[in-house]
């Protein structure tokens, strides 16, 4: 078989066709082909990429479906048996190959002139066709007739003993071929010139084919390992050859350790052309010396991404990115690679280089046509890396103040003003925060006031001002500036008339922007400093005068959360003072703290509480929005002594006694007070045995409750306290559960009925496409068990069952029993649901059923209401995937076989069950699927097929009559072809079924 001439190259196919050759020339590396035309051809037709070799691999289809189908085959000239050859003579064949390439290495020392070029090319290219071609058959004969050998079955015949023997000595052969080839960067010289003939046909010089030839080589090699492991899905060890760590050579570390050498090897001669390459001219040129090389690294690309996704083994970008990290870190630790690579002049500049040029491989398919919409892997985090190498944030922070000036900031339109805002907060983060924020208030002293960008100002220094808390600086630079701002715009806000309504939302927005931003900063300060004062001076004075009762609200809400910190702050260091043996350093830093909290507080006394003082016999504000702004130490104390004149009265004592509770003579806290109360009425009233006292004690118990609902609704807003929420969750919580025997009385029910409605489910918690709040959120969670508890104990009890109390269990237990899942499917997590928590602490075990009858039904509900959802997005999804085909069609040969091999010549009465049930079940919603599957079922066991006709014609039937339209021509043509496979049974019901009438 000549493969030498040099104008075979030329043959098209129906030329060859015509000479009635079957035998299709072998897949080669080979960058003889003219692209000067253009025509976006990136690759030889010869290629492995062009030729389709990539795509037959990866999806693990014969290599060369054409070749290797004689009884023999001509190898090195020799004519072999194609079967038996590579396990009879894998020895001899090998070393065949061996001498082959030192033939072809002698010719590099002859005389290259131009009369002997032409000789020169065609021993060089005969050589190199001929060891393409033996690799070439290695892989034919591993794809078609290696066998995966049976552990448990001992090979008795010598030829079955070679046959188990092959894949270590394949293993052997391979490393012994990579050893003497070595590596790519030792070749002596990597010139792909070429010279030409007067008939413009290509001739190249020994040392182009023996490059060639080792990327054939080198290629050859991992497309062989990769169907050895394909093959045999195992590991296979060698028996001659050890790694470097002393452990058995095996394909896959085989594979890895040649992938990791070949990586190396282009790494190295991608240096060397970087060297030689101007910095201006990085971009333009190219890293690899021909399109072969090119080419390699496309399949390596594919090839270990391929891989990386049905097994263990790395993807491209860490195999590559692995390799790199080495030329720029210099830690001990960083693992180097077995193959050492030259340190670049540019380490830095060298891997950007590589790693741009790379990525635009990723640009080509399995065919090596490029795709620019192909997805393409992440490389992120490497390049974050030469990022953060490469980029100084000194060098950055002056490159980015250079770009803003004057002119700059007034062109800025509003969008461009917000990019500003979060390109100098982003620069804040990583740089010096004082100095970028120095540098944005003199910009921002360029802009002109105007409506639009107002807002966005202000929230841009409120951001800076959390930023330097985050980092617990002192913003007395930026607090001055901004609170100087709001002083100025409340007095114009105090001066704005009441018509002026559009001025007036103007301002405010401006002015609540600040409330928030001072807010979120008094809340999240780890301690209080003197720059604190700054933000309350006197724009708020002035700001209470002029506000209207929703206006007033906010401005009271901020005082509440301020005195609420104050407060917490006091307290801790009250502790912390009262410490003994406290360091004279730290009890001074104390002191100073002390002397921080005790002027900001002085700040709030002079400008809310004289407001507050003389508003106190005005209708201007509520008087609960009073209460809560006045509620410091002094108030306290009074609810506190209120609380305990309230205990000395005998009708509460009485209460506490009749529930055999201590009653405490000195109440210090208010709400445990309320709590140990709440309990106490809830015992005493199951204690009671005579139904006049219970009806009694009913009627009582609702005057202590009064009008509850219209006392704590002004909590429920959106201006929300989350301490308030708490409060009123956790007491109404306790009230539901304490007094549960109370609301199962008809004459209390009511009230039960308004506190769940008002409290569980108001209209917020059924809008699904709203959220709640967080704070609400938060306090529901904590106090739900309580109420489910009381509720459970209510159904339960209740004097006249009542199907509204069961729906408003069942309705609470779907709101929030997907609310409060946590984030980890963990079971240690799932124990905190707070509607797990109900079951869990709940002393009463019968009272609970309602709760766990209620809990499955939800749960129920849901499963089946997700299943129906992902059962058509999962088959929509899975039906265009090739690998999901592949395996269901192979399950299905497996099912049939197996069921043919139990039930021996007669069809499985079994499968046929099956089967028929199938149709009945979905043959009127996939009939052109379930016809599809008969197919592959008819190839198989056509007896199986036939013995179902009767099925398929009456659902085919059956379709037709439900839709009353008449034939269902396409149903019908796919349902004949189906028919056409089962010979003359399934001819003769295509008859009936053309001369029936419908």
């Amino acid at each position: 078989m000549d493969i030498c001439s040099a104008a075979s190259t030329f043959l098209t196919d129906s030329l060859e066709l015509e000479l009635g050759t079957e035998w299709c020339k072998p897949p080669c590396f080979s960058c003889a082909f003219d692209n000067r035309g253009g025509g976006g051809k990136h690759f030889s037709g010869e290629s492995y990429l062009s030729s389709g070799t990539l795509k037959r691999l990866l999806l693990n289809l014969d290599p060369l479906p054409t070749n290797f189908e004689e009884d023999t085959v001509e190898i090195f000239g020799i004519q072999w048996v194609t079967e038996t050859a590579l396990v009879n003579s894998s020895r001899v064949l090998f070393h065949l190959f061996r001498q082959q390439l030192y033939n072809l290495e002698t010719l590099l020392q002859a005389n290259c002139d131009f009369g002997k070029i032409s000789t020169l090319h065609c021993k060089a290219d005969n050589i190199r066709q001929q060891c393409i071609t033996f690799l070439h058959y290695v892989k034919v004969f591993i794809f078609r007739h290696l066998k995966a050998q049976n552990a448990e079955n001992v090979p008795v015949h010598p030829y079955e003993v070679l046959e188990a023997q092959l894949p270590s000595a394949l293993v052997d052969e391979l490393h012994g071929i990579l050893l003497y080839v070595g590596h790519l960067s030792e070749l002596r010289s990597i010139n792909p010139g070429a010279y030409e003939n007067q008939n413009q046909i290509k001739l190249f010089p020994p040392s182009w084919h023996l490059l060639h030839l080792h990327l054939d080589i080198h290629w050859l090699v991992l497309e062989i390992l990769q169907m050895l492991g394909e093959k045999l899905k195992q590991v296979v060890y060698g028996h001659q050859f050890m790694n470097l760590a002393g452990d058995s050579l095996t394909n896959v570390s085989l594979f890895e350790e040649h992938c990791e050498n070949l990586l190396c090897d282009l790494i190295h001669l991608s240096l060397n052309r970087y060297d030689k390459v101007r910095p201006s001219e990085a971009l333009m040129s190219h890293h690899c010396p021909c399109p072969c090389f090119k080419e390699l690294w496309v399949l390596l690309i594919h090839l270990l991404d391929h891989r990386s996704k049905w097994s263990l083994s790395e993807a491209f970008w860490n195999w590559l990115n692995k390799l790199l990290k080495p030329l720029f870190e210099t830690s001990s630790d960083q693992r180097r690679p077995s193959v050492p690579i030259i340190q670049p002049r540019d380490p830095l500049g060298f891997s950007w280089w590589i790693i741009a040029h790379v990525a635009s491989f990723y640009q080509f398919d399995r065919h090596g046509a490029p795709n620019e919409t192909r997805h393409m892997e992440s490389n992120w985090s490497f390049v974050e890396e030469l990022l953060k190498k490469s980029i100084n944030v000194q060098f950055c922070t002056v490159l980015i103040y250079s770009k803003f000036h004057q002119k700059r900031m007034e062109e800025l339109t509003e969008v461009g003003l917000q990019n500003f805002f979060n390109l100098f907060l982003l620069l804040a983060a990583v740089a010096d925060v004082e100095d970028v924020a120095s540098h944005v208030l003199d910009l921002l002293n360029f802009l002109k006031p105007a409506f639009k960008t107002s807002p966005l100002i202000w929230k841009g220094q409120a951001a800076f001002l959390l930023m330097y808390t985050e980092k617990n600086l002192d913003i007395g630079a930026l607090a001055e500036k901004f609170s100087g701002d709001f002083q100025e715009k409340a007095k114009e806000f105090l001066v704005s008339k009441n018509d002026e309504m559009g001025q007036r939302h103007t301002l405010w927005t401006l002015l609540s922007i600040y409330i928030d931003g001072v807010q979120e900063v008094f809340e999240t300060s780890h301690c209080l400093h003197a720059s604190h004062e700054k933000l309350l001076n006197d724009g708020f004075s002035m700001l209470l005068r002029a506000c209207q009762e929703s206006e007033l609200r906010t401005v009271l809400n901020f005082l509440q959360a301020v005195l609420a910190r104050i407060r917490n702050m006091h307290q801790q260091l009250g502790r912390e003072l009262q410490k003994g043996n406290v360091d004279l350093n730290v009890q001074s830093s104390l002191l100073a703290k002390e002397r921080h909290l005790a002027a900001v507080a002085g700040a709030l006394w002079r400008h809310f509480f004289s407001f507050l003082k003389s508003q106190r016999m005005s209708q201007t504000v509520s008087l609960p929005q009073l209460a809560d702004a006045a509620a410091e130490k002094e108030y306290m104390e009074q609810l506190a002594e209120l609380t305990r004149l309230l205990f000395k009265l005998s009708e509460v004592k009485n209460i506490f006694a009749k529930a055999q509770v201590e009653c405490l003579p000195i109440p210090e806290d208010p709400k445990k007070a309320l709590v140990r109360f709440l309990e106490a009425v809830g015992v005493t009233y199951g204690s009671l045995q005579q139904l006049s006292d219970k009806s009694a004690m009913v009627t009582k118990s609702l005057e202590y409750l009064g009008e509850i609902l219209k006392y704590i609704k002004p909590y429920l807003g959106k201006k929300i306290s989350s301490a308030g929420l708490h409060l009123t969750y956790s007491v109404m919580g306790i009230l539901v559960k304490s007094w549960a025997q109370i609301f199962a009385t008809s004459k209390a029910q009511k009230l039960l009925f308004r506190i769940i409605d008002c409290l569980l489910l108001p209209h917020l918690v059924l809008q699904q496409e709203k959220e709640l709040p967080a704070p609400m959120l938060t306090a529901i969670q904590k106090s739900l068990p309580w109420f489910l508890q009381g509720m459970c104990i209510v159904c339960c009890q209740s004097q006249n069952p009542n199907a509204y109390l069961n729906q408003l269990l069942g309705n609470v237990t779907e709101q929030y029993i997907g609310r409060f899942l946590p984030a980890s499917p963990h079971l240690l997590d799932l124990g905190q649901h707070p509607v797990l928590l109900a079951l869990r602490n709940s002393a009463t075990g019968p009272s609970m059923s309602p709760l766990k009858k209620c809990i499955v039904q939800v749960i129920r509900a849901l499963i089946k209401m997700r299943l129906q959802m992902v059962h058509s997005d999962t088959v929509t999804m899975l039906s265009f995937s090739l690998l999901v085909k592949r395996l269901a069609t192979e399950n299905l040969q497996y099912m049939v076989r197996t069921c043919q091999a139990g039930s021996g010549d007669e069809p499985a009465a079994r499968l046929t069950s099956v089967f028929r049930q199938f149709i009945q079940d979905y043959g009127m919603r996939y009939d052109y699927q379930i016809y599809s599957i008969l197919e592959t079922v008819a190839t198989l066991d056509q007896q199986l097929v036939i013995h179902l006709i009767t099925t398929l014609t009456q659902s085919l039937k059956d379709s037709e009559r439900k839709w009353g339209l008449g034939r269902n021509i396409k149903q019908r043509k796919a349902y004949s072809q189906l028919l056409s496979h089962l010979g003359q049974v399934g001819q003769d019901e295509i008859q009936r079924l053309e001369n029936d009438d419908i």
